[in-house]
């Protein structure tokens, strides 16, 4: 019985496209085909080693979560373990159980998806007939992961039994909220793997994507200065921006605004752009300068960033590469 079993969800597909095969064939499948036959294999690290060897060009942050769902895929699902596959096109979800042990086969599915497991499928069901709670947690960009808290709603929807008019009170998930909060982070993790030089041009790129025209001082002795930013050619213009860039962990103290404050004449524009942050007594002398300098930190930067990413040069881009998606949002 589903009570006492490991329920997994297995994608069919990146894009769903096996879903056919996988429900015609009565078997999951997964990709990563450079990956030989995994039988061999007893460990997270033989896997990932597998995959290092498949795919040399891959960098650890993405080897280490692809080797993780393999092992799952391959060594802790079981025979007698429960399976949903999620049918993107008709919003259904087939419910089985898994028949046989782990193969390379590329016959089962296609070459393209040689990793395969046979499943009897049980029952195909509406996508809606699921709780919110249960169709949030099938919602995961994992192609191998585990729903088993919710195994006696599928047990229910297995026998046809009555899901009832309430759903268990659940919290609310803002969607877009979580994304972005991931998100920030990862632009965060890329932003800290620049050097200081890269970085300062990074900063150049979104202002000039903001409609002005820069100069970046060259490595070496800058004066306090890394950037003089204005709106035309010649730098006649007002505002003409000095810009100062500390790309490193340590928060920027008092002594560094004040050495920076006095570069900034008349009629001049400062800004300090910390990933590291600052001191307060550091904000106390850009507040009480005169003119106040603009402080930036790793967060105001990143929104600066994806605010005119769209409009900076395609090799900027390519430091931080990003895609738009759309997210819908609670109403």
């Amino acid at each position: 019985m589903i009570n006492d079993k490991t329920v997994w969800v297995v994608r069919a597909g990146n894009n769903n496209e096996i879903a056919q095969e996988v429900e015609e064939q009565s078997a999951v499948a997964l990709g990563w085909a450079d990956v030989s036959n995994l039988s061999s294999t007893s460990s997270r690290d033989d896997v990932k080693s597998k995959v290092r060897e498949a795919y040399p060009h891959l960098s650890e942050k993405k080897v280490i979560p692809s080797a993780g769902q393999i092992f799952r895929f391959v060594h802790e699902m079981k025979e007698g373990d429960y399976v949903l596959t999620p049918i993107r096109a008709t919003r259904e979800v087939l419910i089985g159980q898994i028949t046989g042990p782990y193969e390379y086969n590329p016959s089962t599915i296609s070459a393209n998806y040689p990793h395969a497991r046979k499943v009897k499928w049980q029952k195909k069901v509406s996508r809606d007939d699921f709780t919110s709670s249960a169709r949030n947690a099938l919602g995961s960009s994992l192609t191998v992961f585990t729903v088993t808290p919710y195994r006696q709603e599928i047990r229910s929807l297995l026998e046809g039994e009555p899901r009832g008019t309430e759903e268990p009170e659940v919290e609310e998930v803002d969607i877009y909220a979580d994304v972005k909060e991931k998100s920030d982070e990862l632009i965060s993790d890329a932003i800290s793997k620049l050097d200081p030089y890269e970085f300062q041009d990074l900063v150049a790129g979104v202002l000039r994507a903001m409609g002005l025209r820069t100069k970046v001082s060259p490595p070496g002795p800058d004066h306090g200065i890394d950037i003089v930013a204005h709106p035309d050619h010649f730098g006649f213009e007002e505002p003409r921006i000095k810009v100062q860039v500390k790309h490193r962990q340590a928060t920027v103290g008092g002594g560094d605004m004040r050495n920076f404050i006095t570069t900034v004449r008349e009629g001049e524009k400062g800004l300090f752009v910390s990933t590291g942050g600052y001191t307060k007594e550091a904000e106390t002398e850009a507040r009480i300068a005169n003119p106040p300098v603009t402080c930036l930190d790793r967060d105001q930067f990143v929104d600066l960033l994806l605010e005119h990413y769209e409009n900076m040069e395609p090799e900027l881009r390519a430091m931080i590469p990003l895609k738009k998606v759309y997210i819908p949002v609670n109403p």
